[in-house]
């Protein structure tokens, strides 16, 4: 037994040496309980590490009402699981947060409880997710309790499910140092479902955030490009300026209030397949505030045809968005991952956006601060097209920008567009 130990803690090491990322475990089958009892979720982190300086969320339905929110130190939780929802040990064994356990435990259980939980960690630069559902048994003669005179000693499935957690573990440990030293490759999150393979086609999978220093926005402009809307592809509820540059909300359309209004869109009348193109789009007018609500990125030029739209990277889109008091957020999948909301100050008046096609890579930066935002990693198939979409509600328009010509300098400029993170 000793010389396992030893072979497991090696590879523990060397995968912390190789690898930033970490997997969040959730056990495969339903937990029961009955109501009025208390349950405990489990869920824990492999490899295991500190989880005091993690961000845990335990929510349902939505990410932005947690069950409970462990953050820097303090714990909120949502109203109908206040002082019922706490972080427990999984088992007598379990080190607790220190050692990556961050199982829930529900107190007086009712039948509203019943169904998907979902436990979310997120560090400073990998997350992961996994999902716990939970059966309440409202009947106390029902088969499925765990208590049932036919259900197996619990112990005994703990160390069931202990032992073989430790064989995949192992297997998987190897698995992924071969992984890590044959290929250089994005990293990936793992938990995903077969029926969720659609996340893994077109997909974001990596988010490289705000880089340190000021930017050479003159070296980004030498891959400027003219952009004009396509007025064949544009919504009826928007008006264009005659050169289809300027956009805004039509007089005529009513937006509900609730949500932002993605029925706004309106393409790029240029498409691309290779190489790198920018541009930059105007968001504060003179005397007037920048503007709260808009969204801007690039799109599959084969959906713009397509119906009943979903602005979604599996189907083909990509984007930057600004929703007032909602704060910035990308676009994501919500079967895949979670909303990725951004703190941004201050507030971008004018945006440039980098497509490098080839790297699978849309960039985007504050040209008045010459700040980057941030770098959206995916797999672009196909002719992409840049996105528009200029909200609802706000005094400016929304307007295209033709890039004035790079000043040539004797001495090519060295500056890179973007420190990769994995030189810092």
């Amino acid at each position: 037994m000793l010389p396992i130990i030893i072979i497991i803690a090696l590879l523990v090491n060397l995968l912390i040496e190789t690898t930033e990322s970490f997997t969040v475990v959730v056990p495969r089958d339903q937990t029961v309980a009955r109501v009025g009892s208390t349950v405990t979720l489990p869920c824990w982190i492999s490899p295991p590490e500190n989880a005091e300086v993690l961000e845990i969320r335990w929510y349902r339905q939505e990410f932005s009402k947690p069950v409970l929110l462990y953050q820097n130190g303090k714990i909120i939780q949502e109203e109908s699981y206040r002082n019922r929802s706490s972080l427990t040990l999984w088992s007598d064994q379990s080190g607790g947060l220190k050692d990556g356990d961050v199982s829930l435990r529900l107190e007086k259980l009712t039948v509203q409880d019943e169904g998907s939980f979902r436990c979310y960690i997120s560090g400073e630069s990998v997350y992961d997710s996994g999902k716990v559902v939970l059966k309440v048994i409202d009947s106390p003669d029902s088969p499925d309790a765990s208590d049932s005179p036919d259900s197996p000693d619990s112990s005994d499935l703990w160390k069931a499910l202990f032992f073989t957690l430790l064989i995949c573990a192992v297997l998987g440990l190897v698995g992924l140092i071969l992984y890590k030293y044959t290929q250089k490759n994005t990293i990936r999150f793992s938990g995903k479902k077969p029926e969720e393979q659609i996340c893994e086609d077109g997909g974001m999978e990596k988010l490289t955030e705000e880089a340190v220093g000021e930017i050479n926005i003159e070296e980004l402009r030498k891959h400027a490009v003219k952009i004009t809307i396509d007025q064949h592809y544009v919504s009826p509820n928007l008006t264009i300026s005659k050169d289809r540059k300027i956009m805004r909300e039509g007089k005529e359309y009513k937006h509900t209030g609730e949500g932002f209004p993605y029925e706004l869109y309106a393409y790029g009348a240029q498409t691309f397949t290779s190489g790198r193109h920018y541009w930059e789009v105007e968001l504060a007018r003179a005397n007037k505030p920048p503007k709260n609500y808009w969204l801007i990125g690039v799109a599959k030029h084969e959906n713009f045809r397509v119906k009943d739209k979903s602005f979604t990277p599996s189907n083909g889109f990509w984007f930057l968005c600004s929703d007032g008091p909602n704060g910035f957020y990308i676009s994501s999948d919500p079967k895949c991952d979670p909303l990725i909301t951004l703190s941004l100050t201050p507030r971008p008046e004018r945006l440039g956006v980098l497509l490098d096609y080839g790297e699978g890579q849309l960039s985007f930066y504050n040209v008045k601060e010459r700040k980057h935002v941030l770098t959206m990693n995916t797999r672009f198939t196909g002719a992409v097209a840049p996105l528009f979409n200029p909200g609802v509600g706000d005094q400016s328009s929304l307007m295209i920008l033709d890039c004035p010509e790079p000043v040539e300098t004797p001495v090519e400029s060295s500056e890179p567009l973007l420190r990769n993170s994995s030189d810092a």
